[in-house]
């Protein structure tokens, strides 16, 4: 059996490094097309080294046929939505192809030509493997340009048609592809019912979301602020208290202690809530300090981020181990990862092409390959800055509404003393009578529990501390 294996295994290679040959030799003696050369290198799984000839094809030809719509299909899934994306528009559009169609509408979209995007995106039929991200784009265009049912007519359909191929997909990278899309859809679901108040069944959409998810930590924020504003304070509270769970650490936002403070304020424990607001300050002032030192100096940078993300922990962890965190959080974030996998791609196929025999053909492909990856080095070096810079900008965004949420609590205190008046102070550890639970909850007291338990099913205790008594005269 192990020498079957082996023969097999030979014969692959070698027949891959045949179709590698045949392109060679017609780029070198020019007596075939550039779809006959593209198709060789695809055959030989030179993904990237392919891309050129496909483009080429795709302008110089008036039709193109469905094999080479197969093609382009898996060269998509191989190479990354943006590859094709320097094509014109026009050509993106002339061949009335699914594929490139998809190209053409996520360029759209990041232009933020939104009715552009929508428009392309919903030709595309409903049977195609594409189909699911098609109708995301398409539902993600409507709810940014506020047609909100429609929005959620797509991400609805989304759902349903990305669990049909998440089920007849053999492959479980293909699956993981519809698995991503799949939450992508349910999650904007869920925050356009928050948009329209429809707070419980938002909490309910979001409840949904796996937690082995990657998309799960985001989600708890969000559900945070449905049930902040359910009036549900203490499960509010519990919410945003997962983020100190060890296994979360890499996840932290300024966001949450402004919802920290906020439900505290609304239960009129107005102690809790300024000792949330100088913790805040403490903290991230510090943070954001840190932060500056390592990304200003480097903000010019093309490949300064990029390196940082790709530096280890004990790299990371000598500069603060809040930096640490903070890179691996942006790390687990979907489009870095799917981003990532393309580019590593990329370096592998770039590694294979250097071992070869160096011809023109292979120096013009390894020069090609190489401008490709440097292209996608700067866009990966590119999220990862903004996603520092856009840290700190949250961090002095959420300061001012701390200070306004201190004035708040000053003039509700103020406003006692001229009413001659105190609320009546009941700052006790919390009962479970508090506790707002549907008729499927339990109840587990977090008393030497371990983190994992529940992870996210937490809610706090707290009475209301808003009503108030004549103070006594002395």
């Amino acid at each position: 059996m192990k020498s079957i294996l082996i023969l097999l295994t030979f014969l692959s290679a070698f027949s891959v490094s045949a179709d590698f040959r045949k392109a060679q030799k017609a780029f070198l003696k020019k007596s075939k097309s550039n779809h006959y050369i593209f198709n060789e290198l695809f055959k030989s799984k030179y993904y990237f080294s392919a891309l050129p000839f496909a483009a080429e094809h795709i302008i110089e030809s008036e039709k193109i046929t469905p094999e080479f719509e197969e093609q382009l299909e898996v060269l998509l899934l191989k190479t990354g939505t943006n590859s094709l994306a320097g094509l014109p528009n026009k050509e993106l559009l002339k061949h009335n192809s699914p594929t490139l169609q998809l190209v053409y509408s996520l360029k759209m979209f990041r232009k933020k030509k939104y009715k552009n995007a929508k428009i392309v995106a919903e030709r595309i039929s409903l049977k195609n493997k594409f189909a699911p991200e098609a109708l995301y784009i398409a539902g993600s265009s409507r709810e940014l340009m506020n047609d909100l049912s429609r929005a959620k007519d797509r991400f609805n359909k989304c759902i349903k048609i990305s669990k049909d191929f998440m089920g007849n997909s053999k492959k479980e990278k293909l699956k993981r592809y519809y698995s991503v899309i799949n939450e992508s859809c349910v999650i904007h679901n869920a925050r356009i019912l928050y948009k329209q108040k429809q707070y419980k069944k938002s909490v309910e959409m979001y409840n949904s979301i796996p937690k082995a998810s990657y998309r799960w930590p985001y989600t708890l924020i969000e559900k945070a602020w449905a049930n902040y504003y359910l009036e549900d304070f203490n499960r509010s509270l519990g919410l945003v208290v997962t983020y100190k769970s060890p296994l979360l650490s890499s996840y932290f936002f300024p966001e949450a202690e402004v919802l920290n403070a906020l439900s505290y304020y609304r239960l009129c424990l107005y102690k809790d809530t300024l000792s949330t607001i100088d913790q805040y300050y403490k903290v991230y002032k510090t943070r954001s300090n840190e932060l500056k030192k390592v990304i200003l100096p480097n903000k010019d940078s093309h490949t300064y981020f990029i390196k940082l993300a790709f530096s280890s922990l004990k790299e990371t962890e000598k500069l603060n181990p809040y930096i640490r965190n903070l890179v691996t959080q942006i790390r687990k974030k979907i489009k870095f990862s799917v981003d990532l996998v393309s580019y590593k791609k990329a370096k592998n196929e770039l590694k294979y092409l250097k071992k070869r025999k160096q011809t023109p053909f292979t120096k013009k492909l390894i020069k090609r390959v190489e401008h490709s990856i440097h292209w996608r080095t700067q866009q990966l070096n590119h999220y990862v800055k903004k996603q520092m810079f856009t840290f700190i900008n949250d961090i002095h965004k959420y300061s001012y509404e701390m200070f306004n949420i201190k004035l708040e609590v000053m003039s509700k205190q103020r406003d006692l003393i001229y009413r001659n008046k105190e609320l009546i102070s009941n700052r006790s550890r919390g009962d479970l009578d508090n506790v707002n639970r549907r008729i499927d909850q339990h109840f587990w007291n977090f008393d030497g529990a371990f983190w994992a338990d529940e992870l996210g099913d937490y809610s706090y205790g707290l009475q209301s501390n808003c009503k108030t008594v004549k103070v006594s005269k002395r």
